[in-house]
């Protein structure tokens, strides 16, 4: 079934930056985005604070903006996957088409030939029966 709308690739393209974060609209949100290393400091870590559960807490959400990321990938990998797969549908089904017309055609070519035979044989058989009769009148008279 085909899409009810497809995207242009450049909105597609942007919606990737987006989802993943890499948007450079603001410098702090890219920083905490692009840097998935749960070891590494953020913006408030710098800030000058050493509590241990801030450090933990900021730890698991660079893990969470880590497998959010991958997740996204995976789904945009998805959605190409998908795209590739219906445009190859929708060649199989203009190839099925195709097929299914030069079949038709092949069988109705083959019908008339046979019928083609079928007449040629008829006719000789005909052929031969006015033969055998018009010798069997031929020796019956004479």
């Amino acid at each position: 079934m085909p899409p009810k709308f497809k995207r242009a690739p450049e909105a597609a393209d942007k919606d990737k930056v987006r989802l993943l974060g890499l948007d450079s609209s603001d410098e702090e949100e890219e920083n905490i985005f692009v840097n998935s290393n749960p070891d590494a400091p953020h913006a408030s870590a710098r800030a000058g604070s050493k509590d241990p559960k801030i450090k933990q807490v900021q730890t698991q959400v660079s893990k969470v903006i880590g497998v959010m990321k991958d997740n996204i990938s995976k789904v945009m990998e998805r959605g190409e996957k998908l795209d590739d797969l219906e445009e190859k549908s929708g060649e199989l089904a203009d190839s099925a088409t195709r097929f299914r017309h030069s079949s038709r055609r092949l069988q109705q070519k083959l019908w008339w030939q046979q019928c083609k035979w079928k007449c040629i044989i008829a006719a000789l058989i005909a052929f031969i029966i006015i033969i055998i009769i018009a010798v069997i009148i031929k020796i019956s008279r004479g």
